[in-house]
């Protein structure tokens, strides 16, 4: 297994049908948009990318804003997978893309930090059959994103995190 991989035995509590429904009350969404976030910025900066507190691999994304240029760190979850890390625009189930999304569109070189890596990487969208394969696995990494989906009139972009160098 290599440093991107992670085990995600863990999820089955992620997967169940209490937690599904809990996460779709709007009131703990919305404590949890402004709860979670700045935490798991502060502890991805102190572990290197190792805790946070999800129950989800959680990467530190720096970016250029598209309009600003100046530099944006967000935290979000994440779905390591051999090629890199794979990212979902759900913006926690709301009608329009989040910040970062524009942003890497406008200029796909980022920084993360995660598990222990902290470097540049190359964003990529991903559209048609390679879009649809990584929805799949997507979807049963974490079956929220279904709901998101089926609750928006946007498809939700998916992006492909690619470091530029090789890890040793």
């Amino acid at each position: 297994m290599d440093r991107w991989h992670c085990r995600i035995e863990h999820m089955s509590l992620l997967q169940s049908g209490f937690v599904l429904r809990v996460l779709r009350w709007p009131w703990l969404v919305a404590v949890l948009k402004v709860v979670v976030p700045p935490l798991d910025k502060l502890l991805l900066r102190l572990s290197r990318g190792w805790v946070s507190t999800a129950m989800q691999p959680v990467v530190l994304l720096e970016t250029t804003g598209a309009k600003s240029g100046e530099r944006r760190v967000i935290v979000t979850l994440c779905l390591p997978e051999s090629e890199g890390i794979v990212l979902v625009g759900s913006n926690w189930g709301q009608s329009r893309h989040p910040a970062w999304v524009h942003n890497l569109r406008a200029n796909p070189a980022a920084r993360i930090t995660f598990r222990g890596y902290r470097g540049p990487v190359v964003a990529r969208e991903l559209s048609g059959s390679e879009r649809d394969r990584a929805w799949l696995g997507l979807v049963e990494f974490n079956p929220h994103y279904q709901h998101y989906q089926d609750n928006v009139q946007r498809r939700l972009p998916i992006m492909r995190l690619t470091p530029e160098q090789p890890f040793n």
